[in-house]
This record gives structure tokens, sequence and C-alpha cells, in this order.
């Protein structure tokens, strides 16, 4: 049987190659536990496309000789950190100089063409994981909410349409695991905290399958719990679970960047992807 995985990156800056470590680490666990299972594996890369803002905003501000980036770069933490979450807002429609210039919605586009490449190795109706990390885990639930809710903006909705693929639709999504998660933050932006993504993907709940785990580091002041914020979270998240990102730095904040080091993490998901393959050892069945 084959699972699709795709592994969505964080905040900071990034390189293409930034999931190759722990995808490895994934399909050689599920090798020893399930060799029957192939992960097919791709890395959901949008980090470019805010790149390239960032660095003409420290261009135009000469932000190299402002204060406090001598040798702590800390204006280079912020605007790599912190600029990402901004330039990925989605505009007010109204009043909007840039009607058709949404990062949002090229992320959204980014994020539905590597589901298109994991389609295409895995086959249309694999079932579909989510491993998101930071930043990742608000755009992965975006771009599922979109779809889910009916709200999904033109451009990225076209590619989704031209692509005639149930994956790429969402329709195949059976696990999702949140990293090191900020959605909590994110839900103040709507009354009482807005709504989740339904997981497993809506037509495929009555299979039983699939869940919803949010991983958090305690000391980690970036991710926090998802279950306590309304009762349809209490309902769409299966398990807050805690772990402790390992290193020297797994104590402080920095432990935010460690999650995909955690062998109980690992562990968890490739239990639960093995469980599910037993479960539907042929595949989802179709619509």
């Amino acid at each position: 049987m084959r699972i699709a995985v795709g592994i969505v990156h964080g905040i900071g800056q990034q390189t293409g190659d930034f999931h190759t470590a722990f995808a490895e680490k994934l399909q050689e666990a599920m090798v020893r536990l399930n060799p029957r299972v192939r992960l097919v594996v791709e890395g959901i890369y949008w980090g470019d496309i805010t790149d390239s803002l960032e660095k003409k905003l420290w261009e135009r501000t000469s932000a190299s000789r402002l204060r406090w980036n001598e040798t702590l770069k800390l204006r280079a933490f912020v605007v790599n950190y912190l600029g990402d979450a901004i330039a990925y807002q989605a505009i007010p429609k109204t009043s909007d100089p840039c009607p058709h210039d949404y990062i949002y919605d090229d992320i959204h586009e980014r994020f539905a063409q590597q589901l298109q490449r994991l389609s295409r190795r895995a086959g249309d109706g694999a079932p579909l994981c989510i491993v998101a990390h930071s930043l990742g885990t608000i755009i992965a639930s975006n771009y599922f909410y979109d779809l889910q809710y009916r709200k999904m903006r033109p451009k990225p909705a076209e590619f989704v349409r031209s692509c005639r693929s149930r994956l790429v639709g969402g329709e195949t999504l059976t696990h999702f695991y949140t990293v090191g998660s900020p959605i909590a933050l994110w839900t103040m932006r709507f009354e009482h905290f807005g709504l989740p993504i339904s997981v497993p993907a809506p037509a495929l709940r009555p299979l039983g399958i699939g869940e919803w785990l949010n991983f958090y580091d305690r000391d980690d002041i970036i991710a926090y719990p998802l279950k306590g914020l309304n009762a349809e979270y209490a309902a769409a998240v299966t398990e807050d679970v805690e772990v402790r990102c390992p290193g020297p730095l797994g104590w402080t904040p920095a432990s935010h960047g460690g999650y995909f080091k955690s062998k109980p993490m690992l562990q968890r998901i490739v239990q639960s992807l093995d469980r599910m393959s037993r479960t539907v050892s042929c595949g989802l069945p179709d619509r």
C-alpha cells in the first residue's frame, strides 16, 4: 500500500530539501514496522515566495546597518521569521491596490502543485498524510479549510480544478500532524476562535480512519494545545501530544526547531499510518 506524505516547513529561511532527513527517518521506521507499506514523501516548499520579498525589504530599509544586527543578528531573525507570517496574511478584498497579487494565493497554489507531484507518484487515491511545522501548520490548515468550506480563492482554485485530482482536492486527507503549531494564536482572528478542518476529509469519516495529532513542547513559546479552543476543536483534534524536543537547546524557546528530531513523535506517526494500512489495505474507495 502507498501512503502519500506531504511535509510542510515553517518560518525562517529554508531550502527545497528541508524535508529529506525527516523523510528518510519516516521511511526507515515504516520499513521496520511494516515493509508492505510504502511512504511516498514530498516536501511542500513555499519559503522562496516570501524570501524574495524579505530580501527586497532588507535592501530598501538598509536593515544591515541598523542596531542589533551586528553579532546577535536580531534584525535578520525578525525579518526572516515574522516576515513570513506577515507576508502570508490574506489581503482584504476591498480597496486593494493589487487585487491579483496575493502571497496567500501564491503559497496555496504552490501547496497544490506539490500535492499534484505527490498524486502522480503515490496515486490519486492514496491516503494523504500531512506533517506540518510552525507557520506551515496554518498554511496547511487554511488550504484544506478553503477546500472544505468552499472558500478557496480563484487562483489556487483554478489549479485544483485543472488537476482533477482527489488528492490535490483534499478528498483523500486522512492524517494531519501539526508540529510546533501557532494555530491557536491564528484563531484569535475569529469570534469564538473559529472552526477547524475535518480530519479525515468529510467523505472518509465513516471509514473510522485517520487522526489529527497536535505535537507541542512546553518550552516552545510559539506552540499551543488546540483541543481547549472550543467545542469544535475539541471534537476535531484527536489529541494534543506533549513532546520534549531533543538537543542542547531543547529546554529553551529554541526547542521550536527540534521537533523533527523527536523519536516519540516519529513513532506515533508511523504507528498510526500502519494501523490505517491494516484497515484499508487496498487504498481508499472512489467517490
